[in-house]
């Protein structure tokens, strides 16, 4: 993947495109337009006289539109006079809206008229995204049909080997001078001095016969679009510190980046995993990002909770990995998943996204007090528990594992972190499978446990006492069976012959946030987690340097993921470790202000930082970038540092910052618990943070520090 590319996306729809916004035609690197997991366009340049123009900058400050200042190579004119470089502005403005919208003006700065061509060529493959990423299918796919030109432009046509029709509609809004059936159109441009030409294209993928709009308005558009974003800030927690380049920068990009990953379902906003591969629907990763983004907005929480909900599993198929109760793991929605050649229809292939989601009702519920959401996904809920129980713990050892069923392209590891060198023993061998991951069984006591007292107030004490039970009895199993006193840690996993995977990586940081860690054990887990062979200054790694199979520049061997990092601070702060955790969320954001456009990475590279050099975090240069739980982790770690904890039950929200230079001031404003909003400052500048309330609610109480 090229690091000079610009990505758009809008609800179920992206583009991708290299920095002059050309889809350069036949291009070996993704570019293109996609929608429902189809590359409807794989080709469109601009070129003025047969020649490529040249970029002056590009720019996605926001994150639904994207422009391209560029100006002509010396070229010549149509009457075969030279038109001198640098005397035509071309400047393209482009959004997404159920298609690719682009507004092509031209401004001749020349002395005199100047007439030249502007000639645009497209192409549409209509690959599955599975083909464009490299997978190959012995099943031959569907046929396109011939370039069909139009009364407005073009049609490109594809008949899926799935019975699905799609077809590509470009539309111009005005005449053409010459057009052919091989996808390229030319406009013969005359212009008098300071005279402007403007053209319009509409790129629509239709699917399944759908006709075409030829009434877009683009002014009306991308109103409406501008308008979407205004909302959704609005529905947000305002943030806003006196550090200009966290405020300006990261705090307002990850806020952005959230909105153009939501994907609008009829169950409400889903925020889906990362542009550009994952653009859809991952079970563990908006399960995450909605943890991380309850103090935000709490509306992510309940879409991917109902999102989720609906397509919970029913049935028991090996080559899905689906099991009666199980929470998906990722859907596809193009030719290739319709044809059934990939398990994606949904796949279940995650063993840690069921545990999850009975954890992020349980937080969801802290802060909203939902109960009528509660009692729509109560039969959701038990499902979800009985396969913690039973289909989870095949062997009944009490514990959660996973193995491979499928043999169709899927995933070996289904934890987090699954790539297939990610779960070794000290000698770098793989653990066979079936293996039972750390952090899984730490969700599924925090789960278990947030839901009984849950129960309890609702007054069902007998669900109640049964799940906490469970819950006291896989704590005391797990601290059996999971603890290296020799290493003074906890295994990463237990493999299929029960052997501990005795790798010092960062699982047992989510172990802290589950609150399963014995509170006895908690220094030594601090302080290894805080080493130098595991803390790089930027963050902690996923792998200790002293491992055999430690790579800094490996996928989970010794990288630093932001989402990673924020729930590890989550759990220093819940053990009592407040330096700490500052530390960690103070190194991972300062990364993040020092990345190009100040974003948060999926991952970045695990070398160590040098303070005596003002330098920056290795990029990891093929990681999704805008990145789901990576632009959300930043507002973690603003909840760490505040202290928040909500009880929205008890009307109950405490309020306890650690004092930390990455500013004086914070702000916050609107900020939801139950039904109420909060708006409070956070003041550090005489030494001790002070909060001050400004607006404050009336049913919930208020735990501030003396």
């Amino acid at each position: 993947m090229l690091e000079d590319r610009v990505i758009l996306k809008e609800n179920r729809v992206f583009a991708m495109s290299d920095e002059n916004g050309d889809i350069p035609i036949n291009n070996q690197f993704g570019f293109g337009l996609y929608h429902l997991d189809t590359r409807f366009l794989s080709g469109f340049e601009v070129r003025l006289g047969d020649s490529v123009p040249i970029l002056l900058s590009s720019s996605v400050d926001r994150a639904y539109v994207a422009t391209f200042q560029l100006v002509n190579p010396a070229i010549r004119g149509l009457d075969g006079k030279p038109v001198a470089r640098q005397t035509l502005s071309l400047r393209r403005t482009r959004f997404l809206h159920e298609g690719l919208h682009e507004r092509i003006g031209i401004l001749n700065c020349n002395p005199g008229q100047v007439e030249f061509t502007l000639d645009l060529a497209f192409k549409a493959d209509f690959q599955d995204i599975f083909g464009v990423r490299g997978y190959r299918f012995e099943q031959p796919l569907g046929e396109a049909d011939p370039v069909e030109v139009t009364d407005f432009g073009f049609r490109f046509g594809y008949n899926g080997a799935d019975g699905i029709r799609r077809q590509t509609e470009v539309v111009f809004n005005c005449p053409r001078t010459k057009i052919s059936d091989d996808g390229r159109v030319s406009f013969n441009v005359s212009l008098q001095r300071q005279q402007a030409f403007i053209l319009v294209v509409d790129i629509l993928p239709l699917v399944g016969g759908r006709g075409p709009r030829v009434d877009f308005d683009f002014e009306s558009a991308l109103s409406s679009l501008e308008g979407s974003y205004r909302r959704w800030n609005e529905t947000c927690t305002g943030l806003g510190t006196d550090n200009e380049i966290l405020n300006a920068g990261l705090l307002w990009r990850s806020r952005e980046d959230l909105r153009i990953l939501i994907d609008q379902m009829p169950t409400g906003p889903f925020p889906t995993a990362g542009i550009p591969w994952y653009a859809v629907p991952f079970g563990r990763d908006a399960l995450i990002t909605s943890v991380q983004t309850l103090a935000l907005n709490p509306d992510l929480g309940r879409g991917t909770l109902l999102y989720l909900a609906e397509h919970q599993g029913k049935a028991i198929d090996p080559q899905r990995e689906e099991e009666p109760g199980k929470i998906l793991h990722e859907i596809r929605f193009g030719e290739v998943a319709n044809l059934k050649l990939i398990p994606h229809t949904p796949y279940y292939g995650s063993v840690d996204a069921t545990p999850l989601f009975l954890v992020l009702l349980v937080e969801l519920l802290n802060w909203t007090g939902d109960l009528d959401l509660l009692t729509d996904l109560m039969p959701n809920v038990f499902a979800a528990l009985a396969w913690c129980d039973e289909y989870a713990d095949a062997d009944r050892d009490g514990f959660l594992e996973y193995s491979q069923h499928s043999s169709l392209p899927g995933v070996r590891n289904q934890g987090w972190k699954d790539s297939f060198d990610s779960l070794t023993h000290d000698d770098g061998s793989l653990a066979p499978l079936p293996a039972a991951l750390c952090e899984v069984q730490g969700y599924a006591y925090q789960a278990k446990k947030g839901l009984a007292a849950i129960f309890r107030r609702l007054g069902r004490q007998g669900e109640a006492d049964r799940l906490e039970t469970q819950a006291e009895e896989l704590r005391r199993r797990f601290n059996d069976r999971f603890w290296m006193p020799e290493k003074q840690f906890y295994a990463q996993a237990l493999d299929a012959e029960k052997r501990q995977v005795m790798a010092i990586s960062s699982n047992p940081g989510h172990l802290l946030w589950s609150g399963v860690v014995d509170t006895a054990n908690a220094p030594a887990v601090v302080s290894e987690l805080m080493s130098p062979q595991m803390y790089s200054g930027w963050g902690i790694r996923t792998l200790s340097s002293d491992a055999i199979n430690y790579n800094p520049m490996s996928y989970h061997n010794g990288t630093v993921w932001p989402h990673d990092n924020s729930i590890i601070a989550a759990g220093l702060r819940r053990y009592g470790f407040r330096k700490e955790a500052e530390l960690v969320a103070r190194a991972v954001l300062e990364a993040g202000m020092r990345f190009q456009d100040s974003r948060l990475p999926e991952l970045y590279c695990g070398f160590p930082r040098d303070l005596r050099f003002n330098s920056r975090p290795g990029e990891y240069l093929v990681s999704c970038n805008p990145q789901a739980w990576g632009a959300g982790s930043v507002f973690q770690f603003l909840a760490v540092l505040l202290g928040l904890e909500a009880d929205a039950f008890g009307s109950r929200l405490r309020i306890d910052p650690v004092d930390t230079p990455l500013y004086e001031r914070l702000h916050v404003a609107g900020m939801t618990i139950g039904e109420e909003r909060i708006d409070f400052t956070v003041d550090r500048t005489r030494g001790k943070p002070r909060v001050k309330v400004r607006r404050r609610p009336k049913k919930v109480e208020l735990e501030l520090p003396t």
